[in-house]
């Protein structure tokens, strides 16, 4: 049960639950200021921005599963398994990513493993850090056939039996990215780009200064439903990755 705590001076009545008291220690500054080490001064640095737009060919530029690649739509990779990896010869700072899901509550992902260092092999993570990053809830998706149909005028269809499968079309893929109308989907997430930012690392220590950082994208949702080809989580378009480094 919380304990009631009130306050005579500020009349505020506290009903936080806590450990009783004196049953563990509990520092505070400045009085304990010695248990924090040694007196540090912040780190101070000028960075600059290293801007890699679509189709990401650089000689520093690593792509795996690519799937489609447009300079207006994007570098379309698969959920997760694709990536694209930037090496970098100055200490990274933070990774902004622009892009949109192929549906929708997308999702960006950043690592930045050091040698020996992986999410399975918890002794060869320096200090507890896990060195991955993901941001989720990225709504923006861009342009394909639901969204075209739902939003912009029909075609100019020769005969009825060509408009009465371009409707049939338009039930099928609601059917299937709604579960057989079960659930909402992500049948018109938003037509929008997303933008996804990462502040990583730590350059004030070495083993915690990253060089390489591998950003992976995808959306909790169906891609090509009702297809042969249908998969999940549904694949993701990137079209610029702007990386602050420490300038040197």
């Amino acid at each position: 049960m919380p304990t009631k705590k009130y306050d005579e001076q500020t009349g505020v009545a506290s009903y936080t639950i806590g450990p009783p008291e004196g049953s563990m220690p509990v520092y505070r500054t400045p009085d304990d200021n010695d248990r924090l080490g040694e007196l540090r001064e912040p780190e101070v640095f000028e960075t600059e921005h290293h801007v890699y737009t679509v189709p990401f060919r650089y000689q520093n530029v690593h792509i795996e599963g690519l799937l489609e690649v447009g300079v207006v739509k994007g570098l379309e990779l698969l959920a997760d398994e694709g990536s694209i990896t930037i090496v970098e010869k100055q200490p990274i700072i933070s990774v902004t990513v622009v892009g949109s899901g192929c549906s929708g509550q997308n999702y960006n992902i950043v690592e930045w493993w050091g040698p020996g260092e992986t999410l399975r092999d918890k002794t060869s993570r320096a200090s507890q850090l896990i060195k991955r990053q993901r941001i989720d809830n990225l709504k923006g998706q861009h342009d394909a056939f639901i969204q075209s149909a739902l939003t912009q005028q029909p075609p100019d269809f020769e005969t009825v039996q060509e408009a009465k499968e371009y409707i049939e079309k338009i039930q099928q893929w609601v059917y299937n990215m709604t579960s057989g109308y079960y659930m909402p989907g992500s049948l018109m997430s938003g037509l929008y780009e997303n933008t996804a930012y990462f502040r990583i690392g730590d350059t004030s220590r070495p083993e915690h200064t990253p060089y390489k950082v591998v950003i992976r994208g995808g959306g909790l949702d169906y891609e090509d439903p009702g297809t042969e080809r249908v998969r999940y989580p549904a694949d993701y378009t990137f079209r610029l990755v702007d990386v602050v480094v420490k300038k040197s």
